[in-house]
């Protein structure tokens, strides 16, 4: 299928009468892989209602943004293969075998397969469960956290939207760090964070809240220094000193 239609992240989803919340710049912005597409150099890769900003070094992403639209949200799509994508060369997109069975690693999604699952027709919603398979898409996990509290974070945020028939957009990506611990030749993210943007339901206020998660107790073979995981609610200033990024229109969200 052709790509050329992709809406891509919005930043203006939440409304006209509320703030943008723009995709971060990333401050090694010289890493950051361009595209060539369609006469356009793509910094951001669009998909169906998400967007994936990719190292060019590191192959994984660092920040991979959703539109959820919970009054359109439809569950349970069949899940699809992993795929590359052809608008990038196969080099660029992570693959090969850190990924597999323990000690492997998961493909951990980075924007969920089921928030992008939502449209005015059944087909839309398809494409972005479809599109959420990209590889680009994907950072290794080790599968007890992809599978545990990082996923309880994400459905949290999917059921508010859809018991709300809310819009948020939520952006989420590993911290890349020139330590962390290689495995097969690919340097093994150790945090993850993540922003939710919305519109509080009680207030009317646009809020964002943003969290950190730590792999750390999975790695095989390492010391679990802080338990099997951590969770912290933090300052999107800490996101931005730990993931080297900068997030735009702080100054009109609550952080909550």
């Amino acid at each position: 299928a052709g790509y050329g239609d992709r809406d891509g992240y919005r930043a203006d989803f939440l409304g006209p009468d509320q703030p943008d919340a723009p995709l971060p710049t990333v401050v090694r912005a010289d890493d950051v892989l361009e595209v060539p597409w369609q006469g356009e150099v793509l910094r951001a890769i669009p998909y169906r209602h998400f967007s994936v900003v990719l190292s060019a070094r590191r192959r994984v992403c660092y920040v991979s943004a959703v539109n959820i639209d919970g009054r359109l949200s439809v569950p349970h799509l069949r899940r699809r293969d992993w795929r590359f994508d052809p608008r990038l060369p196969q080099a660029q997109q992570l693959a090969g075998p850190v990924y597999g069975n323990a000690p492997r690693f998961s493909r951990g999604h980075m924007t969920r397969r089921e928030d992008p699952a939502w449209g005015q027709t059944r087909a839309d919603a398809d494409e972005g469960n479809t599109d959420s398979m990209h590889l680009v898409n994907a950072v290794p996990q080790m599968q007890p956290f992809n599978a545990g509290i990082w996923l309880r974070l994400e459905d949290y945020a999917l059921q508010s939207a859809r018991a709300d028939d809310q819009k948020i957009s939520v952006m989420t990506g590993p911290v890349l760090r020139d330590d962390d611990p290689v495995f097969e030749q690919v340097p093994i993210p150790i945090e993850f964070w993540k922003v939710i943007v919305f519109v509080h339901d009680e207030t009317g206020a646009p809020s964002v809240s943003g969290y950190v998660l730590s792999q750390r107790g999975f790695l095989p073979h390492r010391e679990a220094v802080f338990g099997a995981y951590e969770i912290y609610q933090v300052p999107i200033t800490t996101i931005e000193q730990r993931a080297e990024l900068r997030f735009g229109s702080r100054t009109e969200l609550d952080e909550f």
